[in-house]
């Protein structure tokens, strides 16, 4: 008995021993205590580029541009997160500036990227995000471009010379690269980080000396673009995705960061058919500025991604296949079935759960940290490279206890107990478009039913360039105006993610509102609501529980099983909505009447949305069409007769129509423009006569006859 208490007492010490030690790996700042503002850096390039643009009263010599550059080179030498972001348009100056900067401001651009960290298993603690799938090519792509510059040079922070940093890199991208072609991006459709990553495919493409890599590299910008023309309407795109924001959710005006590359992608054809609404940010961004004041206001770090495929771009280092102008400009409607990334599952049986660089890049592109299947691997990889003081992955630090670990306590508890960031998992994303000339309704289809949802967005109908409609269960509704920024929160990702499905022009989504919290859970909302503003909008009318909408020629008709009303206005919250990189001068930026059209209590809330437009019908004949429909609502199940069809869902992933069960995991491309099966040798894109086929293996891009 002694000997067993004595065990026990030296067990407990050793937990205790490692929870002190946890406990004292606090987080490193991500962020600086003041703004280390990015425009300095992007406005130096635009004059250097475009000397003709400086103002009269600027006077352009070595201490103006150290000024204006500084707070960037801080802002990357400080290893700040998103620094990553920043090298890009830092690389660029360095090479297309190169001989209008001086020797001195050279050699401190090269110390910045000589100093840098790039991976993970580098030595030093930060608080950057590596892992996500926009960061895994940032970072690659700058450790490659500074280890071809300056090959012989030992970088400070490895300890190794750059064409070392240069032959690692090239294998990250190449498996980076390797993985899109195979599964998709993971953050799906997401008008938000595909910038991020057009950004340094734009930097590779021009700069790298690896032929073969480039060659591969333009064909993942080809998917990215393809991606873009099938889930777009007359310029705007905005649709479901695994990772948006509010502002991306809203509208195409105020939240599309890929805008500017879409419209120099797009300013080359005949876009008469197409709705063309440049904000001012586009407009300086297109064609320069002369007011050094606005210029300061225009660009932030978003808009310096753009900056990279622009300057890419122009100089004809890549041009766009026909075959994916000829799918945006296309104007007969077309359903889209898609799927893109991984689920975990996936992950174990593509073997992509491990140490090696392959494995974390899938795993944690995939955002999945505590799923029974992989919280162990993240823990240890996490010990190996010593990143417990990460702000992002910190937390881990008190469940990286080696008695619990052995016993596989962790794993115990992520499958036991559902932890709440097992719901951050992004998972593979089912999505099903319909495009006509005037909308596109996308949905990902029965995407993690009632898990917890950090950043996916459901549903959207893109109906104009100001507007998208949504609906969420918000993971916080208190009194804090920090949930309208939070992720997940009131307006970014769901507490509950719903049951939705689509059929052509319809969605229903159903939420169950949950009655307790799960682990790691801080917020419980009873309330579920529809972004709905009401000024932008022509003709806005409710009938009970039916919302009918007009704006321009797209027609919305919305029913819920119960009553709703709109939340007073939040000028806070509406200013959310509008993209940070706007100028305040622009007209319509802020929202000035209600937009929050809210549902309280209960245990389901069923949301039943049928667009049309008037060239199909009138907007009185669409509301008396919609009303005559049969709609019969059940505990967590609804019937919807619409047309020739008669539409059943409920909660629990069940999907009829005229009572035949519909698939709901899809090919990874199935419409008229391709048919693309999960993990393809090949991929063939058609529409108009035009063809292109894309070899990965080979690096082969060309047209094609099929």
């Amino acid at each position: 008995m002694v000997y067993f208490l004595l065990g026990l007492g030296l067990v407990g010490l050793w937990i205790v021993v490692d929870i002190i030690k946890a406990a004292r790996k606090k987080p490193l700042p991500d962020l600086p205590n003041q703004v280390l503002d990015p425009t300095g850096l992007s406005l130096i390039y635009h004059y250097l580029t475009e000397p003709e643009k400086v103002p009269a009263e600027v006077t352009i010599d070595e201490q103006y541009i150290y000024e204006n550059l500084r707070p960037s080179l801080e802002f990357i030498d400080s290893r700040y997160d998103c620094a990553d972001f920043r090298t890009q348009l830092l690389f660029r100056l360095y090479k297309d500036c190169y001989e209008k900067l001086t020797p001195e401001l050279r050699g401190i651009i090269k110390q910045t990227f000589i100093n840098f960290k790039y991976w993970m298993d580098e030595p030093g603690e930060d608080s950057m995000c590596y892992w996500s799938e926009n960061h895994q090519i940032l970072f690659a792509v700058s450790e490659y471009l500074a280890g071809q510059e300056w090959p012989r040079e030992l970088f400070t922070n490895s300890g190794i010379t750059g064409k070392e940093h240069r032959d690692r890199a090239l294998k990250r991208i190449n498996l980076w690269m390797e993985q899109k072609f195979k599964y998709g991006f993971y953050e799906w459709y997401s008008n938000n980080y595909y910038a991020e990553n057009i950004a340094a495919m734009s930097n590779f493409i021009q700069y790298a000396t690896d032929r073969d890599s480039v060659d591969k590299m333009k064909i993942i910008l080809d998917l990215l673009w393809f991606d873009v023309a099938t889930h777009s309407v007359n310029n705007t795109f905005v649709l479901a995705s695994s990772r948006m924001y509010g502002d991306n959710k809203a509208s195409d005006l105020y939240g599309n960061r890929i805008k500017a590359a879409m419209n120099e992608v797009w300013l080359s054809v005949d876009t008469a058919k197409l709705v063309r609404y440049l904000s001012s940010v586009e407009k300086n961004i297109l064609e320069g500025e002369p007011d050094v004041e606005t210029l300061v206001k225009l660009v932030g770090v978003d808009a310096q991604m753009m900056q990279n495929f622009i300057a890419m771009y122009r100089a004809g280092l890549y041009d766009l296949p026909p075959v994916i102008y000829e799918i945006a400009l296309d104007q007969e409607p077309v359903v889209v079935k898609t799927s893109s990334g991984l689920d975990v599952q996936e992950l174990v049986q593509e073997g992509l759960i491990g140490m090696r660089d392959d494995q974390i890049m899938a795993q944690w592109g995939c955002e999945a940290f505590t799923n029974p299947q992989v919280i162990e691997n993240s823990l240890q990889y996490l010990a190996r490279n010593n990143m417990f003081r990460n702000k992002f992955v910190n937390p881990f630090r008190f469940i990286n206890i080696k008695l619990l670990r052995m016993l596989k306590v962790p794993a115990l508890i992520s499958s036991r107990l559902g932890l709440m960031t097992n719901g951050i998992s992004l998972d593979r994303g089912n999505v099903y478009s319909y495009r006509t000339r005037h909308y596109v309704l996308t949905t990902a289809v029965a995407h993690n039913v009632d898990s917890c949802g950090a950043q996916e967005h459901i549903w959207s109908a893109n109906i104009a360039p100001d507007l998208a409609i949504f609906t969420t269960h918000p993971a916080r509704d208190d009194e804090s105006s920090e949930k309208h920024g939070a992720s997940p929160g009131y307006w970014v990702g769901n507490g509950r993610q719903p049951m939705s499905i689509q059929e052509e022009n319809v969605n229903i989504t159903i939420y169950r509102l949950p009655e307790k919290k799960r682990l790691l859970e801080f917020h419980l909302a009873d309330i579920t609501h529809a972004y709905m503003p009401k000024e932008k909008f022509d003709v806005l009318e409710f009938y009970e529980n039916y919302l009918f909408a007009l704006r321009d020629q797209v027609m919305v008709a919305m029913a819920t099983n119960g009553a709703w009303k709109y939340r007073q206005f939040d000028s806070y919250a509406a200013s959310l909505f509008k993209n940070h990189d706007h100028p305040e001068s622009d007209s319509g930026v802020h929202l000035n009447r209600e937009f929050d059209l809210v549902r309280e209590g209960g245990k389901y809330h069923i949301y039943v949305t049928e667009l049309s437009d008037t060239d199909c019908e009138s907007f009185a004949e669409f509301k008396q069409r919609i009303l005559n429909n049969q709609l019969r609502f059940a505990p967590g199940s609804v019937s919807y007769q619409t047309r020739e069809k008669n539409i059943y869902v409920s909660y629990d992933r069940t999907f009829k129509i005229n009572g035949k069960s519909q698939i709901m995991e899809y090919p990874r491309h199935y419409s008229r423009y391709a048919e693309v099966d999960r993990k393809p040798e090949t991929i063939h894109i058609k529409c108009n006569g035009r063809s292109w086929c894309l070899d990965f293996n080979s690096g082969a891009r060309k047209r094609g006859n099929f």
